[in-house]
């Protein structure tokens, strides 16, 4: 039994009259009565009384009727899932972000127009560092990853199976108290934190994000305190516990105003905001919100 059957039999039984149905389906009639016909032999039971003038419907007839109906809607429905996820109108796209990217508005933004762009596809969001953001990526566990990438240094290189969109560009600032000595400058030399304490944002990988911070300052940072978040780093450092080297992005965070921001001389380094995929990424739902990103940056 398929589709078409279900299709003949409840054209003839709401017609109740097998040439009105075939002139409805547009077939001969003898040929719907051999389907119908063959239906009923497939079920093992009769579904319509057939006299010369007269085609009423069995119980049995009436009771597939409504099934029948709703076998094809169902149907119908599950076409048009179908051609909504191909065109990536529906699905579901896991998307990793790291903390430093929420603070900026950038990733509001990017999600509020995706959202109004296309409200029915499913979006699970994860807070991850930038480092396990790849790694997810790389195991197809999320399918977006927006991130911080570190402008002007090798510290910071995509695996050959990533891409990336770049979103924003942000200068580095130091951050320290506001009661601070160095808060009274405007811009802060590099010698002059050589015996600062420092305080790190520590993520998945200690490694890369000690080696950024040396290649900011050109020296190695004597470390008092590691942070787990960009919220905790800041915090830490409105404490007067010590300074911390930060995306601008991040300014707006102000701890009740004991944090001052401050650029560092010579400093050529940028955080970048960056939309990371696969290469391979086949999903229409991804291609629709990587189409949008692209668009943002025209």
């Amino acid at each position: 039994m398929d589709l078409r059957h279900l299709r003949y039999f409840v054209a003839t039984a709401e017609e109740l009259h097998f040439g009105r149905a075939a002139e409805r389906l547009h077939i001969a009639q003898p040929a719907l009565s051999i389907q119908i016909k063959a239906l009923e032999e497939m079920l093992g039971v009769q579904l319509l009384n057939r006299t010369n003038r007269v085609v009423t419907l069995t119980e049995a007839g009436r009771l597939f009727l409504r099934e029948a109906r709703r076998t094809l809607e169902q149907a119908q429905h599950a076409a048009v899932v179908a051609r909504r996820a191909g065109r990536g109108e529906i699905g579901r796209i896991e998307i990793g972000y790291s903390a430093d990217v929420s603070y900026s508005g950038v990733l509001s933004k990017t999600l509020r127009e995706y959202r109004r762009q296309v409200p029915d596809v499913e979006l699970g969001l994860h807070e991850l560092h930038p480092s396990s953001q790849i790694a997810q990526l790389l195991e197809n566990r999320i399918q977006i990853g927006v991130l911080a990438s570190f402008i002007g240094t090798p510290a910071w290189k995509l695996p050959g199976e990533l891409d990336a969109i770049r979103l924003m560009e942000w200068p580095i600032r130091l951050a320290l108290p506001v009661d601070h000595p160095l808060a009274q400058r405007t811009r802060i030399p590099r010698e002059a934190l050589a015996n600062e304490p420092f305080i790190l944002y520590i993520g998945s990988d200690n490694e890369l994000d000690r080696s950024f911070v040396q290649l900011v300052l050109g020296f190695a940072p004597r470390v008092a305190y590691e942070a787990q978040s960009g919220f905790s780093l800041v915090s830490l450092v409105g404490a007067g516990l010590g300074v911390a080297i930060v995306p601008s992005s991040v300014v707006s965070i102000s701890v009740g105003e004991q944090v001052a921001y401050r650029p560092i001389a010579g400093n050529s380094i940028q955080f970048g905001t960056e939309v990371v995929f696969r290469r391979d990424a086949d999903d229409p739902a991804v291609a629709k919100f990587l189409q949008m990103v692209r668009a943002d940056q025209l």
